[in-house]
């Protein structure tokens, strides 16, 4: 029985890497193509291009690892139905649930691997592929953002930091601006808050204080002109996928004390540890419509069997169910999570309702494939 376990193990773990890979270049090549029109009138050096798509892969490696596990659980053991190995197990009185519980610590194994991508090399690769961005396009952002504050420097060479940035609102909070000069720090100005008003930002509840006279004066509010519009910090700063789970926290937290509730922050935070789950539930999902433990669910939903007509073409029909199930969990996964970001559902449940349901029908079938 563990030389057979091996056996399957081994065969699903080569075409899960396979797949997976796959589909990631594929997308990866694809995510380049969609910035050739960014790209292509800065004539950058094709070695900048392949860094871009190769920082590109561990995001997609994250996006096509539930479908590649389903697809890969299904192949190998509907192959295995095929070739009657599974017959020969039972008929040799093996144990379907002893057979197959290595699998379960893969899966688990398969959640962790999702979780930390998501928590380090997606994040990182994230920074990366916006550096490359700019160093191809020539942008220069002299930008740090790290939860919730802000590093800059300005148009006229200050340097400023936000305290709190309010993505929604286009609102600041605590901004503190260090004029310099040739002969080196002139002012420092510290206001309250800050808001953007068509074409400029209002500082409300300012302390401006001269370093040369030691001076300090009160302004109830002035108008600055350095720092960029809020759609710069949208594009260039505000990007979920390059924040680790801790770091979502801490943000979340930083604007729970100032007395805002970001709803979409929320949502995505719910759905970084949502995302991972869906895994181990994919290939337990793969492994029982492949043996036969739908069928009993099959017959009462449907009242007829269809494994009995496709065991001939396994490989085809095993890649077909799969890629019906996962467009299926894409569409329910995306319609929930885009009902959370308004609001419309409470944004802690909204990218769980998905991954609950397949994980319920994944653990029925599961319990239920026959010895």
């Amino acid at each position: 029985m563990i030389l057979i376990q091996k056996m399957y193990i081994r065969e699903f773990l080569k075409t899960l890497c396979v797949l997976t890979l796959g589909l990631a270049l594929i997308f990866s090549i694809i995510g380049l193509t969609d910035k050739a029109e960014e790209f292509i009138p800065h004539k950058p050096a094709a070695q900048l291009l392949i860094l871009y798509a190769l920082y590109s892969l561990p995001k997609f490696i994250q996006y096509m690892l539930p479908m590649a596990v389903l697809l890969s659980s299904l192949f190998i053991f509907s192959q295995a139905i095929h070739r009657r190995e599974i017959i020969v197990i039972k008929a040799a009185g093996g144990k379907m649930q002893s057979l197959l519980r290595p699998f379960i610590a893969l899966g688990i194994i398969l959640t962790i691997i999702g979780f930390l991508l998501g928590e380090v090399l997606v994040p990182y690769s994230a920074k990366t592929m916006r550096a490359i961005s700019n160093q191809i396009t020539k942008k220069e952002k002299n930008i740090m953002f790290k939860e919730g504050t802000l590093y800059m420097r300005s148009r006229d060479g200050s340097v400023v930091r936000i305290g709190l940035y309010l993505p929604d609102s286009d609102s600041y909070r605590s901004v503190t601006i260090f004029r310099l000069a040739k002969e080196g720090l002139l002012e420092r100005i510290d206001a309250e808050s800050a808001t953007w008003d068509v074409d400029h930002w209002k500082l409300h509840s300012v302390n401006i204080t001269s370093i040369v006279s030691g001076k300090t004066t009160f302004i109830q509010e002035m108008t600055y002109d350095g720092i960029e519009s809020p759609a710069t910090f949208q594009e260039g700063v505000w990007k979920v996928e390059e924040m680790s789970l801790m770091e979502l926290i801490a943000f979340k937290n930083r604007l729970q004390e100032a007395g805002f509730r970001n709803i979409r922050l929320l949502t995505d935070i719910s759905s970084r540890a949502a995302y991972p789950i869906i895994n181990f539930f994919m290939l337990l999902l793969g492994i029982s419509l492949s043996i036969g433990g739908d069928q009993r669910l099959l017959q009462q939903l449907f009242q007829f069997r269809i494994l009995q007509n496709v065991k001939s073409h396994a490989g085809v029909v095993s890649a077909g169910i799969g890629l019906l199930i996962s467009l299926a969990y894409w569409l329910g996964y995306s319609f929930f999570l885009s009902l959370g970001y308004p609001g419309t559902l409470p944004p802690v449940l909204a990218p769980w309702i998905i991954p609950v349901i397949f994980s319920g029908i994944s653990a029925y079938l599961f319990l239920n494939i026959p010895e």
